[in-house]
């Protein structure tokens, strides 16, 4: 590794000591120096004994020999063998003089110590692997130190590991991982390592302890381990599930071998040759560059070219440079073109989706998956590395996000495009007052999209068309109110929202809860107020505490993120959503006992209502991607097993919207009944807990909710949108049915 004429890094001295560090707080005493280079114990610390052999041969027994009474810093030549492999444990070939001298070592004593100094290919490879299965047999690693550039004569990128083991035992014990950064102070290293030293668990700015090693061979990397990597890799299910990439794409060969087949290579185009593109080709951006003086030609059979939606992955990676994977997409205008074997090409198979694949694509150019290639250790990402890496796939709703989030990145591009091409026409026409009335009409075209569009950043205009009617439609009214200033009617028309706003949600949520086979305790006592009958029907306080204990219930807790009930429950989540309802509910049972706010201070009042309204309406923006649905029509193809559904979706504060249609798989629909669209396209139904019917006092269809039971055979029913109640008999038997009414 050195010759000892070189002066050796600053970085050495600072490894220096994190050695002296960890064999005194692992052994309590200076390790003994085995090695066949002197100069290389001189180095590494004056005062520690060492032994030195006359070969590599001999380092194995001298070490053992040595661990019966002190702990051993083993220092082997980093060669590879020539000629035949050396044979190992189990007739398995070592290639490597370094790998050979530690797997001849045996433990001396329980509590043996052999240190050893390596490149951390040997730990981290997978072409290493059988080395570490072999010295896992008779130990185990308990601190491995990484670092570069601290060696004179080794390139500053080649990373070495100063790796610790004990001798296997059946309890384990813990291991400590530790990278020796490039870029910080001695002090602030020493200081770190020192702290994990004498750690139990958990981990430091530089290192982590994991609770055991490994299983045996497999690699040590510190990236690959990183709890907070891990942790991350383990969250991937969220998305709804994860595939090996093998089965999303397939890696069709290279065309052409950049040595094998130079022969076809040529500078210049020629007639039926095609652009052979290679890994300086892909752009960060995704894109492949165009043809330049140093691009490569060659005739290519056309199946063996590439096609349009072809991802395309640079070989070779380094782990020290700071970007993640560069993959660029094949575009049809990129055609005709060939890939060397600088890349590994991805055809998506044919049952792959759009938004799948860009769930795929987007997840292979992340942070995750470099750290992960940088774990694995491997200079070239070939398909045999490729092929089994998890791949998260998203769920039918996270689908349905992305799809139109793809959907709006190119309308955006396509308006950008078409102010570009209006601005650069701009002096084209003939006649200039042709070009004015061309430019002042497309133009004003451009504007009217670009403003619609620029409103869904206003909250209010949010809210008034994209949240459900009952709830937009109070809104609505909120701001008619306000615009007109600050009376009591407008402080009435928020309070009224709100309750509005939690009667919707709580309702909605048990009847995702009924579906679920969940139980919320907070029913009961509308039930038992229900059953006596009288005026006394369900309010403020009421829905709160249904969400209340939605959003504290562990049952609710577990359900998955595609459920909306874990929407519902995350409502009051939030400390300053519940502050927010606590408040609002004041101001409600204060009103209702007529303790009227005064003149003087209702502006204020109104000012801090609206505030919390517009908190609770924040918290709840999931309801946008929810939609209201009011089934009118039903009509099932028993050969096609599918349904043609009419329906209105009842979204934005305008109560008329025209009629739509959609496939389901379904059956089971009721024509007339309100439904809850979830993301995946799945129709919950709301009845009995709310209805669509005409309102007996305005004649408009409204959203209706159970209010009261006056007697024992009537069920009075009241609108969202305006208050208006109506009554239904047949109603209190199918509020027995759900456990409603007793």
């Amino acid at each position: 590794m050195t010759d000892g004429t070189t002066p050796h890094p600053p970085r050495h001295d600072t490894f220096r000591r994190l050695l002296e560090l960890a064999f005194g707080a692992m052994a309590g005493t200076d390790p003994v120096v085995v090695t066949t280079n002197d100069q290389m114990a001189i180095r590494l610390r004056h005062e520690w004994r060492s032994y030195l052999a006359e070969s590599a041969g001999g380092l194995p027994d001298i070490a053992t020999s040595m661990l019966r009474t002190a702990p051993v810093l083993l220092i082997p030549p980093w060669e590879r063998i020539s000629g035949p492999p050396a044979a190992a444990a189990e007739e398995t070939p070592l290639r490597s003089i370094h790998e050979i001298v530690v797997a001849g070592i045996r433990p001396e004593g329980a509590e043996a110590l052999l240190a050893a100094l390596l490149p951390a290919s040997a730990l981290t490879s997978p072409g290493c692997r059988r080395f570490r299965e072999i010295v896992d047999h008779s130990w185990q690693p308990c601190l491995v130190i990484f670092a570069a550039g601290i060696f004179a004569g080794v390139h500053e990128l080649f990373d070495t590991a100063a790796v610790f083991w004990r001798p296997r035992s059946s309890a384990g014990q813990p291991l400590k991982l530790f990278r020796f950064p490039r870029h910080e102070g001695e002090k602030a290293v020493e200081s770190d390592f020192r702290r994990l030293l004498g750690r139990a668990g958990g981990a430091g700015k530089f290192g982590y302890v994991l609770p055991g090693p490994p299983e045996a061979g497999e690699s040590l990397s510190i990236e690959l381990h990183d709890p907070v990597t891990t942790a991350r890799w383990s969250e991937l299910n969220v998305w709804g599930t994860t595939v090996p990439l093998k089965d999303l794409f397939a890696f069709p060969a290279p065309a052409l071998h950049r040595t094998a087949d130079r022969h076809l290579l040529h500078d210049q185009r020629q007639d039926g040759s095609v652009r052979v593109v290679a890994g300086r080709d892909l752009r960060y951006d995704g894109t492949l560059a165009g043809p330049d003086d140093s691009s490569r030609w060659a005739k290519v059979p056309p199946d063996r070219q590439l096609q349009a939606g072809d991802l395309l992955v640079r070989r070779m990676f380094s782990p020290h440079a700071r970007g993640n994977l560069v993959v660029a997409e094949v575009a049809a205008n990129d055609l005709p073109l060939a890939a060397d074997d600088s890349l590994v090409t991805l055809r998506a198979n044919g049952q792959l989706g759009g938004p799948q694949r860009l769930v795929a694509v987007l997840f292979l150019r992340s942070p995750l998956v470099r750290a992960w290639a940088v774990g694995l250790s491997v200079a070239a990402l070939a398909p045999s590395v490729l092929r089994d890496l998890p791949i998260p796939q998203p769920d039918a709703a996270l689908a349905v996000t992305i799809e139109g989030l793809e959907s709006a990145r190119s309308q955006l591009e396509s308006w950008r495009d078409e102010s570009e091409a209006l601005l650069a026409s701009v002096f084209e026409d003939e006649s200039a007052v042709t070009a004015r009335r061309r430019i002042l009409e497309s133009g004003r075209q451009l504007r009217m999209r670009v403003d619609a569009a620029a409103l869904l950043d206003d909250f209010s205009h949010r809210v008034r068309t994209r949240y459900p009617h009952p709830i937009a439609y109070r809104w609505s009214e909120v701001q008619v109110h306000l615009s007109r200033g600050a009376h009591e009617v407008a402080y009435e028309a928020i309070l009224e929202t709100a309750e509005v706003l939690l009667c919707y949600t709580a309702l909605a949520v048990l009847s995702l809860s009924r579906d679920a086979g969940l139980r919320l305790g907070a029913v009961d006592g509308i039930r038992k107020r229900l059953s006596r009958g009288g005026s006394n029907g369900p309010g403020f306080g009421d829905w709160a505490a249904i969400l209340k204990e939605a959003a504290e219930s562990k049952a609710f807790r577990r359900t998955p993120d595609g459920d909306p009930l874990n929407d519902f429950s995350r409502i009051f989540s939030a400390p300053e959503a519940a502050s927010a309802r606590q408040r609002l509910a004041g101001r409600r049972n204060a009103k209702s006992h007529l303790r009227r706010v005064d003149a003087i201070d209702l502006p204020s009042a109104i000012e801090e209502a609206h505030a919390d309204l517009t908190t609770l309406l924040e918290h709840v923006s999931f309801l946008a991607d929810l939609p209201l649905v009011h089934v009118t029509g039903v009509r099932w193809d028993t050969l096609r097993r599918t349904a043609q559904v009419d329906y209105q979706e009842l979204m934005g504060d305008n109560a008329l919207v025209p009629g739509q249609q959609r496939p389901y798989a379904n059956s089971d629909l009721e024509i007339g009944s309100l439904y809850l669209a979830n993301e995946d396209g799945q129709l919950h139904l709301l009845r009995p807990f709310l209805l669509r019917r005409r309102c007996p006092v305005c004649r408009s269809w409204e959203t209706f909710h159970v209010d009261n039971t006056p007697d024992a055979s009537t069920v009075t029913v009241k609108s969202l949108e305006r208050g208006h109640t109506d009554t239904d008999p047949a109603l209190r038997q199918v509020l027995e049915h759900v456990g409603f009414v007793e």
